[in-house]
């Protein structure tokens, strides 16, 4: 069964403090040895997340890639979006960081999901919703503040 963790940025605002947090739990993930999917709410916010992650330090840097660009054999991070004809990678169902603002019908695929939420109300609003999407099927949740 998935796992499920709510990542809430509560200290801080913005677009640049959410492409931290968001760098923070790919690069530990990376470092982990884990395989991700993130899946960016549009194709803005996907090139936001892509164009953050190779601003990164060499140290920090994570092989990563926009779904459907790249090597054929595509690197430990992806990079896709809502709106569009994209299904996840077939060969990534390891982790899923959700940003969609939505449950995704795949998240179940995924041995981990996380939902990563800013510090906006109506994100935090809709965050609620899925926290209890979630909870109501019996799976397991998690937390942390950042």
């Amino acid at each position: 069964m998935t796992q499920v963790g709510f990542h809430l940025l509560e200290s801080q605002s913005g677009e640049e403090a959410f492409l931290r947090l968001i760098g923070k739990c790919v690069q530990s993930l990376y470092k982990q040895g884990r395989k991700v999917y993130i899946h960016a709410k549009d194709e803005a916010q996907a090139h936001a997340v892509d164009e953050w992650l190779w601003t990164q330090e060499l140290d920090e840097f994570v092989p990563h890639n926009l779904v459907g660009e790249g090597p054929n054999k595509p690197p430990p991070v992806q990079i896709g979006y809502a709106n569009s004809e994209q299904k996840p990678p077939e060969n990534q169902h390891d982790c899923l960081i959700n940003l969609s603002g939505e449950v995704q019908p795949f998240f179940s695929y995924f041995l981990k999901c996380f939902e990563i939420v800013p510090n906006e109300e109506k994100e935090k609003e809709q965050a609620r919703e899925r926290y209890k999407f979630y909870r109501g099927r019996g799976y397991p949740l998690d937390h942390k503040k950042y």
